[in-house]
């Protein structure tokens, strides 16, 4: 089972007994968050439950599957994502 983002809305309202568009705007300022953090290449901390990282892979030589050549695979940005203890917990459980 996934949750979209309406979902989460709705429960988010069904937590908190707020209504659906407040739920609404608070999601989409933690998200907003998340953005800015991801933009400005600073780290997204929510202890105990998840952190970002921005982090530049190094550039890298790799082989086509199809044709066995290789090819140069430039540096780029990604997303790291390290999960926390309360959701390690709750995997684990």
């Amino acid at each position: 089972m996934s949750m979209n983002k309406q979902e989460i809305i709705t429960k988010m309202s069904e937590i908190t007994g707020g209504t659906k568009v407040e739920a609404e705007k608070y999601l989409g300022a933690f998200l907003k968050s998340i953005e800015y953090a991801i933009e400005n290449k600073e780290k997204f901390n929510v202890i105990g439950y998840f952190s970002l990282d921005t982090i530049t892979k190094a550039p890298r030589v790799c082989r086509n599957p199809k044709s066995g050549e290789e090819i140069q695979v430039p540096a780029k940005n990604v997303i790291k994502f390290k999960c926390g203890k309360v959701l390690a917990d709750l995997v684990n459980k």
